[in-house]
């Protein structure tokens, strides 16, 4: 009966789709990838200044503090209102093929099914009358965090992003 109890556990883990070595989907896997579908589709909605962008995050959605002299949370409706500025303001092209990677737990350091990714950006302000148009390029990085739901709870962007509207406007 003993021997029993031990298969049990050796079974369990065998069966498991986490323990599966053999290039099946792990739960983890299937995580990122559900969350990565997000990611992309929020960048995409993003560089094509569509509303929809907004649906891929959490009511309660959070900007880490990233920029200098920035200590408090941004949330969604500032976010939000930004983005809009800029959209009126520049146009946007991502110059970089997309490449997500699973983030993972800062203590287990297990994949989480958090998402990561490094791009970049080119910021473009547009001609008047009386200015010729202005163009800078950005590199990035943004992480971000999901709900269960699927949705983004919390971003962070690393990224000169302050200097490179500067550098348009000058």
């Amino acid at each position: 009966m003993k021997r029993s109890y031990f298969l049990l556990p050796l079974l369990y883990l065998g069966c498991s789709p986490v323990a599966d070595h053999a290039g099946a989907l792990t739960d983890a896997d299937a995580l990122f990838e559900r969350n990565a579908a997000t990611a992309r589709q929020l960048i995409f909605d993003f560089e094509q200044e569509r509303e929809e962008a907004k649906v891929h995050f959490a009511d309660s959605a959070v900007w880490t503090p990233t920029r200098h002299g920035q200590t408090d949370t941004i949330p969604l409706e500032q976010a939000w209102s930004g983005w809009k500025r800029m959209w009126a303001a520049y146009d946007l092209e991502l110059l970089s093929e997309l490449v997500l990677l699973p983030g993972v737990d800062p203590e287990t350091k297990e994949p989480d099914g958090s998402v990561r990714v490094y791009f970049d950006w080119r910021y473009t302000k547009p001609a008047t009358d009386s200015t010729v148009a202005r163009t800078a390029d950005l590199s990035l990085y943004e992480a971000w965090e999901f709900d269960a739901d699927g949705k983004i709870w919390m971003t962070q962007l690393y990224g000169d992003i302050g200097a490179t509207i500067a550098a348009l406007n000058d």
